[in-house]
């Protein structure tokens, strides 16, 4: 999936610059009332100026605020990015440090880009064994780093001739690539140069081998002869590498030899750049693999955010709509803030030094102020917040780390009620008790029992940002945001875990030491009630999703599969999209009997992209409509557009088997004109990720919101 963006001369804007105190990361954060704007007086908040606070979506994805320069922070990340000679390629965090937010600015920003979405990370099958490819240094390995760098060049090489259409002095060899491979999308590209290159290989032709392989080397230095003449940096921005990524070997390996490819496009062409935005937990599996993961991490850049900045976030949108400006680096907050230290000191304590984490804290004390009708942030709605806070942080957690640890917050709810922090021998107690809870085995026993020794469990605890780790009664340790520390604290017999403060409210913590948990003692059950669609226990929700990703995978096409397909897209509607999409019917005829759709749903969603498609299209209801094939014709289009009315809203999910081809947008766009609504195609593989994330207890619209992007750039 590729969006695309072409600027010729279009430079950053200039008046938005990093301060000299924010290059210098050295200097310590400042409290909100002892920055030096305090030196003046603090202008009086405006009339009703807490009842118009927006501060935007916390989720990247949706925040509509990061269309405006002016509300950035420029942290080192953010400048690495901007710079092409810092030969930063991988930016690597947590969920909610702004990976994305980066990506935006970049993308408004940058001269020549285009942002890639790949979905060749879920192979569904390899050319070599994996143990072949696993090697690094092996033919296997090196071929499909090959074949990447052959379809990133491409990519880079099809931006250039949109900016320069005209031009005809470029090498044979780029000449012969761009008409091989330019005309077809990124995931396509990849598969058929992979075939190319590791099939050779696998047949033993060594000689159409060494030929394939070669062939990134002669475009890569044909494209070194063009940069002679002078080219701005062409770059892409790849991002969301999770939405199609399944965790599989096969997919971790094919991630490894693309990390490689963008490494080395990036460094041996000098107007090419390939930026890739990762999560920290995928990143550590690569390094956990790759043996050459050295010569990556000279190439990584850390998402670590300072005091200073993370009050600088606020301030920048609380300072958005109004006509004055307050100064930055405290005088905004104290502005707005009663008891400004104190109420910092709240947000801070509680949150993980995370920019998403600060923002939904204080979006939630704005709201309690708005709520009661404040004219300043009193620390009674700082403090209000704090439970809603923690509900927030414990669900983002098990949803942040369920493709590593499928339901791992089944077995983070097992510590409701009971004490915040453990000894080592209170750690063990808990391990044995979750060994012989039905629920947790079922749902959890793939990766637990992998990790059940003491030692092992409290990593994996810290790893996630669960636990801080505290040695012979010394204050804890917790990990930071970025790639993964390498030299964590030790964990012995001695060891105590303390659970990160955020989480206690949600998990109804008490403030004790548990040293041993007895065998008879029950879990409790946590206040928040898990969101399971249709009664369902969550034994039963995973077994029901099991069962329609395994009928989606043997279904076979046409009308003898059709009903089994409509059967397949209504569970994916009822198990993934249940918290908005409710009152899911099927062969819904309309008054006069005429018009048969083959599921519709009733939009309720209040955030979201679901929430979204309702103010933009009406879309009170939603069809979908199911094609057991893989090509679609002017006929599935153009009965699409009688399911659209000003009634039920103008938004259809069209669901089919194979893949968009270019003469779909023009049905699309005629729709769009026509009737005045949406259609979102979708295909067998966005099934399958909507299930897996499902499964995984994910919980996340990036991936249809994405799906939907696409399809505007393309029609627009």
């Amino acid at each position: 999936m590729v969006r695309r963006k072409n600027r010729k001369n279009r430079k950053s804007d200039p008046s938005i610059k990093p301060s000299s105190p924010m290059a210098k990361e050295s200097t310590p954060a400042p409290t909100p009332t002892t920055a030096a704007a305090t030196t003046q007086p603090v202008p009086r908040l405006p009339r009703d100026a807490i009842k118009r606070i927006n501060l935007g979506q916390s989720f990247a994805e949706y925040d509509a605020a990061l269309d405006d320069s002016a509300i950035y922070v420029h942290t080192p990340a953010l400048e690495a990015a901007l710079d092409a000679e810092s030969g930063k390629v991988f930016f690597v965090g947590r969920r909610g440090t702004g990976k994305t937010a980066i990506r935006k600015y970049c993308d408004l920003n940058g001269d020549s880009t285009r942002v890639i979405v790949p979905e060749i990370f879920s192979p569904s099958s390899t050319l070599q064994e994996v143990e072949l490819l696993s090697n690094v240094k092996q033919k296997p390995f090196r071929s499909l780093v090959s074949a990447f760098r052959r379809a990133l060049q491409v990519e880079i090489l099809s931006i250039w001739s949109e900016t320069y259409p005209a031009s005809n002095e470029i090498p044979y060899a780029v000449q012969e690539e761009l008409s091989s491979f330019a005309d077809i999308d990124f995931d396509t590209r990849c598969l058929r140069i992979i075939s190319l290159v590791s099939g050779a290989l696998a047949e033993g032709d060594d000689e159409r081998w060494l030929k394939e392989n070669k062939v990134a080397r002669k475009v890569a230095d044909g494209m070194k002869e063009m940069g002679v003449r002078g080219l701005p940096t062409h770059t892409l921005l790849i991002d969301s590498i999770d939405d199609y990524w399944e965790g599989s070997d096969e997919g971790l390996i094919y991630l490894t030899a693309f990390m490689h490819a963008c490494q080395e496009i990036s460094t041996q062409i000098p107007w090419v750049r390939a930026i890739l935005f990762l999560r920290e937990n995928i990143f550590e599996r690569v390094r956990a693999l790759d043996t050459e993961s050295s010569r990556l991490e000279t190439a990584v850049v850390g998402m670590e955010w300072t005091e200073r900045q993370l009050l600088e976030v606020v301030e920048r949108r609380l300072n958005r709509h109004i006509t004055a400006k307050f100064a930055l680096r405290g005088g905004t907050w104290k502005a707005f803030f009663e008891r400004p230290d104190e109420a910092w000191d709240n947000v801070l304590s509680y949150c993980q030094q995370r920019p998403r984490d600060v923002l939904i804290y204080t979006s939630h004390a704005v709201e309690a102020a708005q709520g009661a009708g404040h004219d300043k942030i009193l620390i009674e709605d700082v403090q209000q917040a704090r439970r809603r806070f923690s509900d927030n942080r414990f669900r983002d957690l098990g949803d942040e780390y369920s493709e590593n640890y499928p339901r791992i917050s089944t077995v983070l709810s097992r510590f409701y009620g009971l004490g915040n922090s453990y000894t080592f021998g209170g750690v063990e107690s808990f391990i044995r008790k979750l060994h012989n809870d039905a629920e947790v085995v079922k749902l959890c026993g793939s990766w637990l029992y992998e990790n059940s020794s003491p030692e092992k469990f409290i990593r994996l605890l810290y790893d996630i940002g669960f636990v801080g780790i505290s040695i012979e009664g010394k204050g804890a340790k917790f990990r930071a945001l970025g790639p993964l520390d390498t030299s964590p604290p030790p964990v012995s017999d001695t060891t105590d875990i303390i659970i990160h403060r955020c989480y206690w409210d949600a998990l109804d913590l008490r403030d004790t030491l548990v040293r041993h948990l007895p065998e008879q003692k029950e879990f409790g059950k946590i206040g928040i009630v898990e969101d399971l669609p249709g009664g369902l226990d969550a034994t039963e929700y995973n077994d029901s999703i099991e069962l329609a990703m395994s009928a989606l995978r043997e279904l076979p096409l046409g009308s003898s599969g059709a009903a089994d397909f409509e059967e397949i897209v209504g569970d994916v509607i009822k198990l993934c999209f249940f918290r908005s999409l409710v009152n899911v019917e099927e062969r819904v005829k309309n008054h006069d009997g005429k018009v048969i759709r083959d599921w519709i749903a009733a939009n309720r969603a209040s955030t979201g992209f679901w929430e979204a498609v309702r103010s933009r299209y009406g879309a009170v209801q939603v069809t979908w409509e199911c094609k057991n094939y893989k090509d679609l014709h002017a006929d599935d289009f153009h009965q699409l557009s009688y399911y659209m009315s000003d009634v039920g809203g103008r938004f259809i999910v069209l669901v089919f088997r194979g893949e968009m081809k270019p003469s779909y947008y023009q049905h699309l766009e005629r729709v769009a004109t026509n009737s005045k609504g949406f259609v979102l195609p979708l295909n067998e593989k966005d099934l399958m990720v909507f299930l897996r994330q499902a499964r995984n207890g994910k919980i996340k619209e990036d991936h249809i919101q994405d799906k939907y992007d696409s399809v505007v750039r393309k029609l627009s």
